[in-house]
């Protein structure tokens, strides 16, 4: 059934897990609610947003879902329609913390009085609070990720694959930016909310919910930054190596090219001086040989190598 329905104090609850015809015919017949609303429930993914009406207000919310076979971030789309004494949540997508919120507060009579116990606007505070905080799961997963990755920088362990990990997790950031930056207005807004069919101490619970977005959105900023620095970090260290390693084939080069010119002025078919005498000719390459040996080892001992 696409339709599921709690009751308790006079405050119902419709949960609508898959938009269908009988769900529409709820929303349109039954509460009246605005054509451009059920516009929005039946359309695409909409941005985050709070309409405020006479006796109602609707609601769209994002939250994000993390698929760890992938590693990408998608989001589920809640749209809500909240009254006086109902509350209407459409879900768009798969998502088990409302699915889980929704049996527990069906299931469990002592948490269901705990949810219903004020008004409508409060039964949407306990399913938000779940919701949002469900969240701590993908943060958690982007710190420990961090950590593995800056573990990688400053060890000993910097591979080809650094760059592209970093990469990998900026992404998941940013989506999860894309997420909730949109959030904060609209969560600031319901805080702040005065309406005639709410009562008025309902904005302290909406503000909790505010200061969470706020933590998350204030988490993701300072991973980004953490992973650019980490970056310019990485870029650094692979750099150094790179110019080490061109450094040293750079000084073994200068340092056989007067013996592979020797060798080929005395490889060629001529009257050479000293040509007959075979000592002089490996005196000269061995003399050769320790002068660059005897660079090499003072450019050691001063660390240019």
């Amino acid at each position: 059934m696409s339709i599921k329905t709690i009751q308790h104090n006079k405050i119902i609850w419709h949960h609508v897990n898959e938009l269908d015809d009988v769900s529409l015919k709820l929303l349109k017949d039954k509460y009246k609610f605005h054509p451009l609303d059920i516009k929005d429930v039946q359309g695409e993914a909409e941005e985050s947003k709070v309409d405020v009406y006479k006796n109602y207000l609707f609601l769209v919310l994002h939250f994000p879902i993390l698929h760890r076979a992938t590693g990408r971030v998608d989001f589920m789309e809640l749209d809500v329609f909240l009254g006086k004494d109902f509350l209407i949540t459409i879900q768009k997508g798969k998502f088990k913390p409302m699915r889980d919120i929704y049996y527990k507060i069906q299931n469990s009579i002592g948490y269901r009085k705990a949810c219903f116990s004020k008004d409508a606007g409060y039964v949407l505070y306990r399913v938000l609070e779940v919701l949002y905080k469900d969240t701590k799961n993908i943060t958690n997963y982007i710190s420990r990720k961090l950590r593995i990755i800056e573990d990688e920088v400053y060890g000993d362990n910097i591979n080809e694959d650094t760059a592209k990990n970093i990469a990998y997790l900026r992404r998941k950031i940013l989506e999860m930016k894309r997420i909730f930056d949109p959030q904060i207005e609209v969560i600031t807004d319901l805080s702040q909310l005065k309406t005639n069919f709410l009562p008025a101490d309902l904005n302290v619970y909406f503000d909790d919910i505010d200061d969470y977005v706020d933590k998350v959105t204030n988490f993701l900023d300072n991973q980004k930054h953490i992973l650019k620095d980490l970056l310019e970090v990485h870029d650094s260290l692979v750099t150094h190596k790179t110019n080490r390693s061109i450094k040293l084939l750079t000084i073994f080069s200068v340092a056989m090219l007067p013996l592979t010119l020797l060798s080929g002025i005395y490889g060629m078919n001529i009257d050479l001086p000293f040509s007959q005498r075979v000592g002089v000719v490996w005196g000269m390459f061995a003399t050769l040989l320790v002068i660059v040996l005897g660079a090499m080892g003072i450019m050691r001992k001063k660390k240019l190598l």
